[in-house]
Parts: C-alpha cells; structure tokens; sequence
C-alpha cells in the first residue's frame, strides 16, 4: 500500500532536499537522471506528459502516453504501484494539496480521483466532452478544475465527485487551468492566447486578459496571487496584473516555445520549452536567472515541492534537481525498467 511506502521512503530520500535558503534557487543543480524504459509489449519508452511530487516530497506520479500512472521514489526512480485504469494516453496528474488524493486524466476523458493512501479509485467522473489536458486542486483539495481540448472549464467537488460549476472559456483547445493560491478564483488558457478568470465561489466571470497571440501552455499565479504568468508558443513568458489585467511584464524566451510553467518558490518561476531546457525566471527583476540543461527533448512537465524539482517530457527521462546543494562530479543516472504491473 502506499500508505506504507510513504512511511518508509523518507530515509531513503531525506539525502536529496538539503537545506538551503530561498534566495539561493539560482544554485539548482542536477541531482541524478531516471531514464524510463519500455515494457516488452513497447518499443519505445513512454513519453511523460506530467511528473507530480507528491507533498512530502518522497514521491512522485508519473503519467504518459502508454495509458499508466507510475508512483515512483524520488531519490532511488523505483517504481512503487503502476495505476492501469486509464484506456489512453494520461495527460494530467495532480496530488491535493493534503497529500491524500490523486486526480488523474487524458484522452479517455475520465477523471479518475485515487485515495493515496490506500492505493484505490475512489471514482470516475462524469465523462468530460474532451480529452482532458489538465487538471488543477484548489488550496484545501475540495475542488478540482479541469480543462481539454474543447472550451469547457468544469470544476468537480473533489469528494462527491459532482459538478459545482461549468464554464466557457475565451476559445477552444485549453491547455492550462489553475487556481489562485488563496482558491478564490480560477484562470484558464488555451490556443487563442486570451486568460480568462472567475471567481470560484460564485462562477461569475470576473475578466479576460489578452496575454498571448499563440497558444498558451502553461498558467501560475505569483505565489501572493496578485501576478498571473503565463507562457505560449511565442516564444515569451508574460507577467499581468491579476487586479487590473494589466501586462507588468515579458521575457523572451529564445528559440523556446513554453511547453510548461510551475511556480518552484514564492518569488521564483520555472518553465520548460522545446529547446530542451528548464529556465528559472525571477518575479521580482522579470529576468531570467538561470537555464538548465541535459533534455534532449521538449521539456512538457515540471514539478517542485521543498528543495526538490522535477522535469521531463519528450525524452522520456525524469531529471531530479536540488536546489542547494553543490554539483556531484558525475550525476548518476537511474535505469528504470517500465512494468503495467506493481513492483
């Protein structure tokens, strides 16, 4: 069960989330590589779509285009339980904020919500009209926000499962949907580049925000939920005014379409694009303050909990990196044999 696991993991990974003060995230350093194989029913490794550390930072979800969900140890790559209920490529995966729950979702168009735990579906949600791209819990987990490939925003309570509210955003083909830190309201964004937000209590629209002229991948709200960032296939990372919607900033971002935006620490954002790197960009000068590489493939996912970030995609291999400690000589790499069933 993983109820167990958990209890037993955190020696084994204590190693890997050193103590470090928040001004130093520019420090990140690759800890070690986990390379995922393929099962003997695949010639190719699963390409990752989303990796989630769970909030005690020992594990993490993953999910890809093979149809699984792999619970996995941080600090060793092993893979804990395989979750096999999906019918198709898992694009979404995301643990409450309590640790308890994990909602899971793609292109079956099922939600499925997973007692952690106890390692069981709880239940499927009502099937979505889309294929689910993303899924967001709101600050205590009683909500969920999920968004797919039509213009439906549908937010379920968390533990009946039934559907609170249901919007249309700005456009079809959402790619993005998060909660402000606070759960007062909910933004979402997809292939017309517009951010739309409402107010999650009462459903009612409360602005849209022209961010973007392309696609927008990925949405964070600044850790005080006054900033939303957002970052699209034009190549820019954008900063507006949750108040006023507002432009504050934006940061190029190279030759790098923005596949994938997390907030890593209150004043700190990371993103991931198709040049195979992680940048980290700081909210307060609205500069880029590191980049990361070693992907040899689009970066689609990123997580952070603690002192430890993670990131994948289209590589197949799950970077794990410490965001204090020095640099080892020579990273290791993880091998991972791929199973449909639990190790």
């Amino acid at each position: 069960m993983i109820k167990q696991i958990i209890g037993t993991t955190a020696v084994i990974a204590t190693w890997i989330v050193p103590s470090m003060a928040l001004a130093q995230v520019s420090a990140v350093k690759l800890s070690h590589t986990i390379q995922l194989k393929p099962d003997a029913e695949r010639l190719h490794p699963p390409v990752v779509s989303q990796v989630e550390i769970h909030p005690t930072g020992k594990l993490m979800a993953v999910a890809g285009d093979d149809h699984f969900v792999r619970i996995m140890e941080i600090a060793t790559g092993r893979v804990i339980v395989t979750l096999k209920e999906h019918t198709d490529w898992v694009r979404a995966a995301q643990f409450s904020p309590n640790g308890k729950l994990l909602a899971t979702a793609g292109n079956d168009r099922q939600v499925l919500l997973w007692d952690v735990h106890e390692n069981i579906q709880l239940r499927s949600g009502s099937e979505f009209p889309s294929v689910i791209t993303a899924v967001d819990f709101n600050h205590d987990g009683t909500r969920l926000a999920v968004v797919g490939f039509d213009d439906s925003v549908v937010v379920y309570d968390a533990y009946s499962g039934k559907q609170v509210h249901q919007w249309k955003a700005a456009g079809n083909d959402l790619r993005a949907v998060t909660f402000s830190p606070d759960g007062k309201q909910v933004a979402a964004a997809g292939r017309t580049g517009v951010i739309r937000i409402w107010d999650a209590n009462s459903g009612s629209k409360l602005k849209d925000i022209r961010a973007h002229h392309e696609r927008i991948h990925g949405l964070a709200f600044s850790g005080d939920g006054s900033q939303i960032v957002s970052g699209s296939e034009a190549r820019q990372l954008n900063v507006h005014s949750v108040s006023t919607g507002q432009q504050i900033a934006s940061m190029p971002t190279g030759d790098a379409k923005v596949f994938s935006v997390s907030l890593i620490q209150p004043g700190t954002i990371a993103t991931g694009g198709s040049d195979n790197e992680v940048r980290l960009w700081s909210l307060d000068t609205y500069e880029e303050i590191d980049h990361l590489a070693g992907h040899d493939g689009t970066v689609a996912t990123l997580s952070a909990q603690g002192q430890t970030m993670v990131s994948s995609g289209f590589d197949t291999t799950i970077r794990v990196w410490d965001l204090g400690s020095s640099r080892q000589k020579s990273p290791p790499v993880l091998t991972v044999p791929v199973s449909r069933f639990s190790n």
